[in-house]
């Protein structure tokens, strides 16, 4: 999973009432514990760590007063996921780990959703990537590895486009979603997909929809503040 934590000062919990505490159910076979972070502005802090007992994941995440709070899972053989919640979420779903890339289902979180939405193109775009590398092992040597290769950078050359078109078009559908955030800064290997100056009306467009929805959230203002430098 691509890793992108953007930064300001922790968001502070409020005193949680019931609406404030968000149901977590994950099946996570082959796995016995996960390493749960409230992502803030600049910073992963450590939340909790959860025991796995057979095959299940069940907790519960709060809410800060930003009213959409993101969190970041580990588990022990591998896997990772984001999560994001609001009010009335309930989460369920399941996470497996497939040639060291992850794969996850859930259902029962707008946000959560939106970001496992985003996350299926860089899944899809890391497996060919996987693949690529295994080909090109196999060219060394050859007479002809630099042709072969070439081809190869060809099909991922499509493929980063697909993927950057993939995740715009989604940005462009729900323009207001916090999701876009982490969607705006994926990579493909060390490549970001899109850039704050070439991609300077989306990035625009997208900030605006975004604290027109979520006036003050924390995690916007740096967005906001690091793309626009």
């Amino acid at each position: 999973m691509t890793k992108f934590w953007i930064g300001a000062t922790a968001l502070a919990l409020t005193a949680c009432t019931g609406s404030d505490i968000i149901p977590l159910s994950l099946e996570v076979p082959n796995s016995k514990e996960a390493l749960i972070f409230r992502i803030d502005a600049n910073q992963l802090v450590p939340w909790d760590t959860i025991q796995i007992a057979d095959g299940v994941l069940k907790t519960e995440l709060p809410l800060d007063s930003s009213g959409s709070t993101f969190y970041a899972l580990s588990f022990d053989h591998g896997a990772s996921l984001r999560l994001g919640i609001e009010r009335g979420d309930k989460i369920k779903g399941s996470v497996s780990l497939t040639n060291g890339i992850t794969d996850y289902e859930l259902s029962g979180s707008d946000l959560s959703e939106r970001l496992l939405a985003h996350y299926k193109p860089l899944r899809q775009t890391a497996m060919l990537m996987d693949s690529l590398d295994k080909q090109a092992a196999t060219y060394q040597g050859l007479e002809n590895a630099a042709e072969k290769n070439a081809a190869l950078f060809t099909v991922y050359e499509a493929r980063i486009t697909k993927h950057r078109d993939d995740l715009k078009s989604m940005i462009e559908e729900e323009p207001a979603s916090l999701a876009n955030i982490f969607a705006l800064y994926q990579s493909a290997g060390s490549f970001y997909l899109f850039d704050p100056m070439r991609d300077s009306t989306l990035f625009r467009t997208t900030s605006d929809a975004m604290s027109e929805a979520n006036p003050e959230h924390p995690i916007l203002k740096v967005f906001i503040q690091s793309s626009t430098r």
